[in-house]
């Protein structure tokens, strides 16, 4: 059985979701659990503040603005999706016989034909299940949890903000769904959050209605997405054969590149596993430096890899980058479409992703040649006429 192709070099902390920039984003100034975090992490205090108006510009109420109407047409819409009753449920009584090989098969399919790009299986490992709950929806009390709801539904159920995380679910169901390229070119911006929000919704609806299916033969099965991971979504795409982590951080596609969203299913029904891919990423990353090269905010490493939590990796600068977003006033994807590896599906790009794969020490080369094609920065595309601003 191939092995992924991360560096394990110890023994891998698990990574609490309190700790993650969308999580302190959402800390409520003088709210207790802002209080008790800053208190442990008092060097994170004035850097989250500035996080955090990332949001509160969204939400401003003075008046509407394409970027607030846009980012509430998707991101808020799809709030819902994160109740207890969607991303989870009772296993219908009895259960389906059916092969690990069939029920792998049936249940890549239906997420493709659902939506999905690309689906594969593996296995849950307990390391990349968050320890703690760190993310919006809900706090402990009463503060606001905007922009996804305004207060806690008295029938919520669910895991609240600090509450430990315990999966026993031993196999994934890990999807990717694609972006519009075309539209990403017009970011970063209140466009470009309109598609990855788009991509997100997207992505959050098909790991609920997987998760439905595989309960309704008789499994528990658990959604993980944007408003309700319980899971680094990147390794677990790695250990599910979806691609390889990249130097920028992201799950690197053989053929869609970083152009990736991801959500995945956790689950007990048995499922045939696929095995991890070496398609040359991480060779090729060494060799190749355009994403650093070109981030805006500095905030992905041009050196070598280093060991966090357990796990030799590079480590890209969170705060540097939901700071530039917060600047621009939108999210920025430029390491994910200056990526050679990030283009328009064709048999051109096919063959060279291909001949990549296999010769990873020709990086230069290709990164030059796709500097002289697809130009050496990243330029800005406007956006489409029907679309406002």
């Amino acid at each position: 059985m191939a092995e992924p192709t991360y560096e394990i070099t110890g023994a891998v902390e698990r990574f609490d979701e309190r700790d993650t920039v969308f999580a302190r984003e959402a800390l409520v100034p003088g709210s207790a659990n802002e209080k008790i975090y800053h208190e442990t992490n008092p060097h994170l205090r004035d850097i989250d503040l500035r996080l955090g108006r990332f949001i509160t510009d969204k939400l401003d109420r003075s008046g509407p603005t394409w970027g607030r109407t846009y980012y509430q047409t998707v991101f808020g819409a799809l709030a819902h999706l994160a109740m207890p009753g969607c991303v989870d449920g009772q296993p219908s009584p009895g259960r389906m016989d059916l092969t690990p090989a069939r029920a792998a098969r049936m249940v890549k399919s239906l997420a493709r034909y659902l939506g999905a790009d690309v689906a594969g299986v593996g296995p849950l490992k307990p390391e990349w299940v968050y320890s703690h709950r760190g993310a919006r929806p809900f706090f402990k009390t009463e503060e606001p949890n905007l922009p996804l709801f305004e207060g806690m539904p008295e029938t919520y159920t669910g895991r609240l903000y600090g509450d430990v995380i315990e999966l026993t679910h031993r196999h994934a169901v890990a999807m990717g769904f694609a972006q519009n390229l075309d539209i990403l070119k017009a970011g970063p911006s209140e466009v470009s959050d309109l598609e990855v929000g788009r991509v997100y919704a997207k992505s959050a609806l098909v790991a609920c209605q997987v998760a439905a299916f595989i309960r309704s033969l008789g499994y528990a099965a658990r959604a993980h997405h944007v408003r309700s991971y319980c899971v680094l979504a990147v390794p677990v795409a790695v250990d599910a054969g979806l691609g390889e982590l990249a130097r920028s951080g992201h799950l690197l596609h053989k053929i869609c590149g970083l152009n990736l969203r991801l959500s995945c299913v956790t689950t007990d029904l048995p499922l045939e596993h696929d095995a991890p891919v070496d398609i040359g990423v991480q060779e090729f990353c060494e060799r190749c430096v355009k994403c650093a090269r070109t981030c805006p905010a500095g905030a992905i490493p041009d050196g070598r890899k280093t060991v966090v939590r357990g796990v030799r990796k590079w480590q890209m600068d969170a705060e540097k980058c939901l700071m530039y977003w917060s600047r621009v006033g939108a999210a920025c994807l430029v390491c994910q479409l200056v990526c050679p590896w990030t283009k328009a599906p064709s048999l051109l790009h096919n063959t060279v992703a291909h001949f990549a794969s296999k010769a990873p020490w020709a990086a230069g080369a290709l990164v030059l040649a796709d500097d002289l094609f697809f130009g050496r920065t990243y330029k800005r595309r406007s956006k489409p006429d029907w679309m406002g601003g």
